[in-house]
């Protein structure tokens, strides 16, 4: 679990957790979200930058493992395996 700070000042313990994407159906995005079952969260990957969306739940792991490495992946309560 990895501390999130927000520009208002917020701190808060998450993880990672994957979700489709509400901009591209049949497309998955990675969110920062305080439990692997949590049904809310910030993006990982921000919208208006490149990347963060893929077509498959491995890539957008993949990803992730790229960016932050050693951060454990999850989907539905589940870590995604790589």
């Amino acid at each position: 679990m990895r501390t999130i700070h927000y520009t208002d000042g917020r701190a808060v313990p998450s993880v990672v957790v994957v979700w489709e994407d509400q901009e591209r159906s049949g497309w998955f995005r990675a969110f920062w979200a305080d439990a692997p079952d949590a049904s809310t969260g910030s993006p990982v990957i921000g919208y208006c930058s490149a990347g963060g969306t893929h077509r498959t739940i491995r890539a957008v792991a993949a990803e992730v493992r790229r960016l932050h490495p050693g951060e454990p992946v999850y989907r539905n309560g589940r870590e995604v395996v790589p």
